[in-house]
């Protein structure tokens, strides 16, 4: 929900009334995966967010009427059309199972999310069966534990534990949503040059937190981006990067070309939990840096992290085309890595 947190959030403060549809199946290819959220607003003439490319909005915005003012959960399934002229379904080919539930407003457990998204953090929101409640990283509850079967609390916590995604369980005559709330994918871009310019403004569109590094100067300046990065540091990386908490939700991408700068930032990242590492060089240049990594003890199968040259291969010939070769590559490893979860997921189950 972070891509739509900002708007959401106003909606909140003002305790407006509004549903939220969440996609909890998909069969690809589908327009969206499992987790997509479309809120509402209670006269359906507000929404924000998205669960397909518009084929099934308009039917989903009509349930989310309907439930805002009985306050009853509702299911639909939407997949390939049949033929009939009434039927909302996909061009595509795909199906999707799509929850269409009442935000409440539980004064204890609504502070708990601001705070959690606020703070960028990981959590997993339970709801269902008139109940609701909030489970933390760090094992913080915020609810009655009582009111949830075991099995179901086990399975949250396994979602948090292993990066999983939201899903629905049964819980005996229920199904109970439980909602990833994950922090924000982050990009740190080592060097302010001409790529990181426009790999900013595409990664920020794609909704990744954007961090630039760069103990330069004359390159670490905001009046050089035409989108701001979230947070532009003016420092060498092993000081800017020395006490973050890297996650499989970080990305880094190494854009000096000077292996003074962009050394240093790899090692950290080497070491870290980061998803995707990449870094900018002919395959010449890239071979110089393995083999000086090597010489400070890396192995083998930790210098195969890096993504070197950095980026899908499109023949890139402008700093532009290079910054979209470098998203579209995080984008690739990203979708395929929840595309397998998905169908270990559906195997186990």
């Amino acid at each position: 929900m972070h891509e739509i947190w900002s708007q959401l959030k106003l909606w909140i403060e003002t305790e407006q009334a509004f549903a939220l549809a969440t996609v909890v199946s998909a069969r690809n290819p589908s327009p969206r995966g499992i987790g997509s959220v479309l809120a509402i607003s209670a006269d359906g003439k507000q929404f924000i967010g998205s669960v397909s490319a518009g084929c099934i909005e308009t039917e989903v915005i009509e349930m989310a009427v309907a439930c805002v003012a009985d306050g009853k959960t509702r299911w639909a399934e939407f997949g390939p059309s049949q033929g009939f002229p009434w039927e909302v379904a996909f061009s595509c080919g795909g199906r999707i199972g799509v929850r269409v539930e009442r935000f409440n407003y539980d004064t204890k457990l609504v502070a708990s999310l601001v705070e959690l998204h606020e703070a960028h953090g990981t959590g997993v929101w339970l709801s269902g069966d008139g109940k609701q409640a909030l489970l933390l990283e760090d094992g913080t509850f915020t609810g009655d534990e009582s009111d949830w079967d075991e099995s179901t609390l086990q399975k949250a916590r396994e979602i948090i534990s292993t990066g999983g995604h939201t899903q629905e369980v049964s819980e005996s005559d229920s199904k109970i949503l439980l909602r990833l709330i994950a922090q924000p994918c982050r990009l740190f871009i080592i060097g302010a040059g001409h790529i990181s310019l426009s790999l900013v403004h595409f990664a920020k569109a794609l909704n990744y937190q954007t961090i630039v590094v760069d103990p330069r100067e004359s390159f670490a300046q905001e009046e050089r981006f035409e989108t701001l990065p979230d947070h532009l540091i003016q420092k060498w990386p092993e000081v800017a990067l020395k006490e973050i908490r890297f996650t499989p939700f970080d990305s880094m991408v190494m854009l000096t070309h000077d292996p003074k700068i962009d050394d240093q930032a790899l090692e950290i990242a080497l070491k870290s939990d980061c998803s995707y590492v990449g870094a900018l060089g002919s395959r010449k240049s890239h071979d110089a840096r393995l083999k000086r990594l090597a010489a400070k003890g890396f192995d083998a199968d930790e210098l195969a992290q890096i993504h070197g040259p950095v980026g899908l291969d499109i023949c890139s010939t402008t700093p532009a085309e290079i910054a979209v070769s470098i998203v579209a590559e995080m984008v690739q490893l990203k979708n395929k890595q929840s595309c397998k979860s998905s169908v270990e997921d559906t195997i186990k189950g």
